[in-house]
């Protein structure tokens, strides 16, 4: 049974589509299963990364020239309404690439490689829309993936610039694009395709936070954090030392700087207070999201990229200068209203809840792609 969200729209079971994915049929294709974890009933999965079993579905359908007709004619007689494209981070016929897979597979490389040609061999133009959505680290778009560009109807970008054109700097454009370049009609409508995303909390990871933090613990501990540190950002390296100077001051911080089980992970983030979650690769990253689910207030620096609902300062998040001292003054500071911030992360679970779970972002594909155009299917009263 589905019950009303607070911005009006129906939440049912994990899997049930519902609102804006109700009567759809979806193709994803690509090596990440956003869809197809969110929403199975509607999705038909082309897995075409390395991996034979994937978190959330199990053994994937792998793409093969075998595939490729009938793909090919399913997209031509309009079977589904929506292509969801993940692009392929690197050329999938690079030299230094062959060459990798070749000495990690041997005999399987032939066929990996065939895989990832997968979303480039649907390219021509059919009657169903395209979405691509590109959740790598990478702030640029690369120069193989122009093709997929010219034919979405959105491009979604998870670290994508606050000024869109940097994403083409150094692939479309030598160095930073010119004036003259950004006068260019096809860049120029490159860039009106962009789009931001955030990475989501998936079903199976909202199922593992609710085991161990229901009941919700006492809290025990101010600040939580773990993760990589040395072989990461300079923003954790700078930041950890004035975790620890905290420390020395008497503020109870729980500090890993290595990979924790994901559930003992969620376990002591439930714990404290605030949990630190510096950009890694990435300014987005799945701790922003966890952090509020296990009932903590995540301290984030402040973002370089363009958000989808991004959690707001002082009301669902805390946020500090990368500047040496800032870090140390938000947290002495919201230490001292443990109160509000109580409140802080209780606003900020609803947040979540709303737009960052995997379902609420694929409606938000959804609707940025499809809005106006819904034609009901067989068996859909096409109602949103």
């Amino acid at each position: 049974m589905s019950r009303p969200s607070a911005d009006g729209n129906a939440i049912a079971g994990p899997g049930v589509p519902t609102g804006a994915l109700a009567g759809l049929r979806i193709l994803e294709i690509g090596d990440v299963a956003m869809f197809k974890q969110a929403v199975p009933a509607i999705t038909e999965l082309v897995w075409t990364g390395h991996r034979d079993d994937v978190e959330g579905v199990g053994p994937p359908t792998v793409f093969g020239l075998a595939r490729l007709p009938a793909l090919r004619q399913a997209l031509d007689r309009a079977e589904f309404d929506l292509v969801v494209g993940h692009p392929p981070a690197d050329l999938p016929w690079r030299p230094a690439r062959v060459a990798a897979l070749f000495r990690r597979f041997r005999r399987r490389a032939p066929a990996l490689i065939v895989r990832s040609l997968g979303i480039r061999l649907l390219l021509r133009p059919t009657r169903t829309p395209l979405v691509i959505l590109d959740l790598g680290d990478s702030p640029v778009i690369r120069r193989h993936n122009f093709a997929l560009l010219d034919r979405a109807r959105v491009y979604f970008k998870r670290e994508l610039p606050a000024d869109r054109w940097k994403a083409f700097t150094g692939t479309a454009t030598r160095d930073l694009p010119t004036r003259q370049q950004r006068a260019s009609p096809r860049l120029a409508g490159w860039c009106s395709k962009l789009a931001p995303i955030s990475l989501a909390v998936s079903p199976l990871r909202a199922a593992e936070i609710a085991s161990v933090t229901t009941p919700p613990p006492e809290k025990t501990v101010d600040v939580f954090f773990a993760g990589r540190v040395e072989t990461s950002s300079t923003v954790r390296t700078t930041g950890l030392s004035e975790l620890r100077s905290l420390r020395r001051e008497g503020v109870s911080v729980d500090l890993v700087t290595e990979r924790l089980d994901r559930r003992e992970f969620y376990r002591r983030c439930a714990r404290a207070w605030i949990t630190w979650s510096p950009e890694g690769y990435g300014w987005d990253c799945f701790r922003h999201y966890e952090a509020p689910l296990c009932g903590s207030v995540p301290l984030m620096n402040q973002p370089s990229i363009l958000r989808h609902a991004p959690l707001r300062a002082g009301e669902q998040a805390l946020y500090y200068e990368v500047e040496t001292g800032d870090l140390g003054r938000t947290v002495r500071a919201a230490l001292a209203d443990r109160g509000r911030l109580s409140r802080m992360a209780a606003t900020a679970r609803d947040h979540v809840q709303r737009c960052h779970t995997l379902e609420r972002v694929c409606e938000h594909v959804v609707r940025s792609c499809l809005a106006g155009e819904r034609t009901p299917r067989a068996g859909s009263d096409g109602q949103d």
